[in-house]
């Protein structure tokens, strides 16, 4: 039978193979998982498809089904063929599959790019992935058979269906939260969300921009603006016939989160289109970006990846009202925090305090810049950077980094850290004998960009042992510490361990991580441990074990007001922060004699 080629986010990039590990198999039934229609007669079963369904499960990845059928007959000849529960959740109904898919991979806590769609039928491959960037789009079965030795589909073997089973319990408590008006969904209810469109962009000029070069992983265009030509020419824009553009405030009962979305449309007689489609991290998992997009009527957009999440993520957005804040419940309004950490920092700020700032991943020429780097915290001199000719070419701290640190320093009540990412290994030292930690992906990008040469020439490969990103981590920690103000508390985050059955390396590691910041902050009245896998409940963590939804970070938040409150010091919550996985006797992977984490460091 002939078939097309491999494609990506459906038929538009026929060229691309399936690159990301594969979590979840979504099948079309008709001429596709089985031969025939089945409201038409007899179908015929595929024993190869069969057989791939059954391989991908002892593998650990899924499947599911998005077909316009009869749910009644569809699950009868399911059971006929005796694969009826190697499927789980599946989407059966005469609608849009590709908004069937985007609540499956929404009910399963998944990426798109995690997720491959097989459909025969091009014109529903090219709607599912509009629907879902980053959908791997497949023609044909056999597509996925040519895939089956490759990385992307190895999984982990799984003989007695554990995971299928898992994403069985998954999917049948998002039906339960759904029918009952869904705890997550439940939650953005009650947040009184309103949404004010601002039509006049140009007195906002500054943070339009911040936005659209900063925003990474809900910027769905970057179209990035980093000259004075480049900013003349965007002013032009915007007053030219047929653009029309708009800043997005968002409030709720918890925060006034203030300009946090921009969006610029042009119209014209061949079509509707969005040129710049951005918003903060701040808002990540409200809805906000698609309530959006429905009120713009869902113009045409070219979807630039990486992005965290696609535009269209729940089936409706209903939570939402228009119009400026009503007042907000009490925060922290008298403490003003200083973060560091991942942008899922940013969410956690936003329930915390009106006033903080916060030390996050920012976009730098197009590549990921990392705070959550120990040379960005010991480093004191901004004029070593600032002397650098190699630093402003790398997507690292910079000098005007190094001087809002002091100034938080100086002013803050507490930081609150989240510092496993330093043990990654990506460090590298330039000519100037500067160290910096970067990440992976902006390091493979320049690689593979014609910065490469200039690269190797310039920076060496710094090769830390677990003992020596250990003890980064420690004088971070004890730099914070020291340098801030003396009534200063410094916060620290442990680990998520939760949802990491199939990775056993990775959670011993982390167990292992969180065992080391305990030791450190006994060290110290300044420091507090607040173990995440304690004061948020597990529903809250996404599949892939790093992120929350907005409820977890909520409840994250209430945990640092009770730290921080006048009338309380968080000492209950530091001294019962426990381990949220068995322990591992062996912890010299990242402990040994040699370095003592309890205590502080020599003056």
């Amino acid at each position: 039978m002939e078939h097309g080629p491999l494609a990506q986010s459906g038929p538009l990039d026929p060229s691309a193979s399936i690159r990301e590990p594969v979590k979840l198999v979504v099948w079309d039934l008709d001429e596709t998982f089985w031969q025939g229609t089945l409201g038409e007669g007899a179908i015929t079963p595929l024993p190869r498809n069969i057989a791939l369904v059954k391989t991908l499960a002892a593998r650990g990845i899924v499947s599911s089904i998005a077909s316009k059928n009869d749910r009644a007959a569809v699950s009868a000849e399911l059971e006929r063929l005796g694969i009826a529960d190697h499927f789980v959740a599946p989407a059966i109904a005469f609608q849009p599959k590709g908004t069937s898919i985007a609540a499956l991979i929404e009910a399963l806590r998944l990426r798109p790019a995690n997720v491959v769609f097989i459909d025969d039928n091009p014109s529903v491959l090219a709607e599912a992935g509009f629907a879902c960037p980053g959908l791997v789009c497949l023609d044909h079965p056999d597509r996925l058979a040519e895939a089956m030795d490759g990385e992307a589909l190895r999984g982990q073997p799984d003989p007695d269906l554990s995971r299928l089973q898992q994403y069985r319990e998954l999917a049948a408590r998002h039906d339960v939260q759904t029918e009952s008006g869904g705890d997550a969904v439940a939650f953005l209810r009650q947040s009184a969300i309103r949404v004010e469109i601002d039509y006049d962009v140009e007195p906002h000029l500054d943070r339009v921009i911040e936005l659209i070069n900063r925003a990474n992983q809900l910027n769905y265009t970057k179209r990035r603006i980093e000259t004075p030509e480049a900013r003349a020419q965007f002013i032009e824009t915007l007053r030219k016939y047929g653009f029309k553009a708009g800043i997005v405030r968002v409030s709720d009962r918890y925060a006034d989160y203030g300009i946090v979305g921009f969006f610029l449309t042009l119209a014209t007689l061949r079509g509707y289109e969005l040129r710049h489609f951005v918003f903060s991290c701040r808002i990540m998992n409200m809805g906000i970006e698609q309530y959006v997009y429905d009120l713009l009527n869902r113009p045409a957009i070219d979807v630039t990846e990486p992005v965290a999440n696609p535009i269209t993520s729940f089936a409706a957005v209903d939570w939402i009202t228009e119009g400026g804040p009503q007042g907000t419940v009490s925060a922290l309004r008298d403490k003003k925090l200083a973060l560091i950490g991942g942008c899922d920092m940013l969410q956690l700020s936003t329930y915390c305090s009106m006033d903080s700032i916060e030390f996050t991943n920012r976009d730098a020429n197009g590549l990921m810049k990392r705070l959550d780097d120990p040379f960005f915290i010991l480093e004191d001199d901004p004029k070593r950077i600032q002397a650098s000719a190699i630093r402003p070419r790398l997507p690292a701290f910079d000098a005007e980094d190094i001087e809002l640190r002091n100034a938080a320093l100086e002013s803050a009540d507490a930081f609150i850290v989240s510092f496993y990412r330093m043990m990654d290994i990506n460090y590298f030292r330039d000519r100037d004998a500067l160290t910096v930690r970067l990440d992976e992906e902006a390091v493979k990008s320049l690689l593979g960009s014609n910065e490469a040469l200039w690269f190797v020439r310039n920076l060496q490969f710094v090769r830390f042992s677990h003992e020596e990103r250990c003890d980064l981590v420690r004088r971070s920690l004890w730099r914070l510490a020291e340098r801030s103000r003396p009534q200063c508390r410094i916060i620290v985050l442990t680990e998520n361990t939760r949802k990491h059955e199939d990775k056993q390396n990775a959670l011993r590691l982390r167990t292992l991580y969180n065992e080391m910041v305990a030791r450190i902050c006994r060290a110290s009245d300044k420091f507090v441990l607040l173990d995440v896998n304690t004061v948020t409940d597990e529903k809250w963590v996404w599949d892939d074990g790093f992120h929350m939804h907005r409820q977890g970070y909520f409840e994250l938040a209430q945990a640092v007001k009770a730290i921080l409150a006048p009338d309380g010091r968080g000492d209950t919550i530091r001294n019962t922060s426990r381990p949220s996985a068995a322990p591992f006797p062996d912890a010299s992977l990242f402990v040994t004699s040699r370095i003592r984490f309890d205590r502080q460091p020599p003056q």
